[in-house]
């Protein structure tokens, strides 16, 4: 029996794998795979938490651990 629908999943390149499979989430080889979107900077396919490719996703733990700081230094000034 020939698939209904057609793998979704980003491969590397950008592109979708685009193989005929049974289920709608993915091929019995992602079917199970987290979702990725292209990163608006640069295209590549990502699925992390920030939604940043690992060449740009520095910046955002920067931004997160200077957060984190500054929320130490509030709490112990109030106290």
């Amino acid at each position: 029996m020939i698939g209904k629908y057609f793998c979704p999943y980003l491969l590397n390149t950008g592109k979708a794998h685009g193989v005929l499979c049974m289920r709608p989430e993915g091929c019995h080889l992602h079917w199970k795979a987290k979702s990725r979107i292209p990163y608006s900077e640069c295209g590549k396919p990502t699925s992390s938490t920030s939604g940043q490719c690992p060449l740009y996703v520095k910046g955002y733990y920067v931004i997160q651990y200077v957060n984190r700081l500054w929320d130490k230094t509030r709490c112990t000034q109030n106290s």
